[in-house]
């Protein structure tokens, strides 16, 4: 019970998302997202069937959560129990039980956000292995190109690597950055990243929080 009275917090940090443009490039959700990639020479009915056959594979991944069922049967049954006793009418009742569903259906919708950012991870990387470059922050693709990754492989991360890579991303640095990490101490880690106009930009991260400390031209 105390894990479905947890689900208040949950809940509320869910609804302060971002809200997402209502159609276009970069709206819907799950495996109803609509891909944000940028301007490619890709004929548009081929990018049409590139993103059904992406969109295919995010609907392929399961929602698989039951961790409240137990609890939910209990109330469930808690409530119903009441009603007969109580002699509710059949349109009371019908009520209830569509109250009843729909709290069934809210308990778990952190695990439901949860699972469609994964679709939307699984429909991005499919779309990176075409080709496409994403432009949205708010999906993260975490698909890396097989020439990137015996180096990707060796070089050496931090704590703050992936943070300092979604700076360089969004600072049009490099479409699928690669941060090194190159200092770090109490608090604070420098990293640096190659970007495609032949600079460097260096990064600083303290706690977390990332910033661009320098930009030098790229060494041959």
């Amino acid at each position: 019970m105390k894990k479905l009275l947890s689900i208040v917090c949950a809940t509320a940090l869910v609804c302060g998302c971002a809200t997402r443009p209502q159609e276009g490039p970069g709206s819907g959700s799950g495996a109803d997202y609509v891909p944000m990639v940028a301007p490619s020479a890709v004929e548009s009915s081929v990018y049409d069937q590139d993103v059904a056959k992406c969109r295919a594979n995010a609907k392929n991944v399961p929602f698989n959560a039951s961790q409240h069922d137990d609890a939910l049967v209990v109330v469930d049954g808690g409530v119903i129990g009441i009603g007969i006793l109580q002699g509710w009418s059949t349109l009371a009742g019908g009520v209830v039980i569509g109250g009843l569903v729909g709290f069934n259906h809210w308990v778990y919708t952190p695990e439901r956000r949860a699972w469609k950012t994964k679709q939307e991870t699984v429909m991005a990387n499919c779309m990176a292995q075409k080709g496409y470059i994403n432009t949205d922050p708010s999906v993260r693709v975490t698909w890396v190109p097989p020439s990137l990754r015996a180096a990707e492989s060796i070089r050496p991360t931090g704590r703050d690597t992936y943070n300092a890579e979604q700076l360089a991303k969004a600072q049009r640095c490099n479409a699928t950055p690669l941060a090194t990490l190159v200092e770090k101490g109490p608090g604070f880690e420098r990293h640096t990243v190659a970007c495609t106009n032949g600079q460097v930009m260096a990064v600083r991260c303290e706690f977390g929080q990332c910033r661009v400390s320098q930009m030098t031209a790229l060494r041959s």
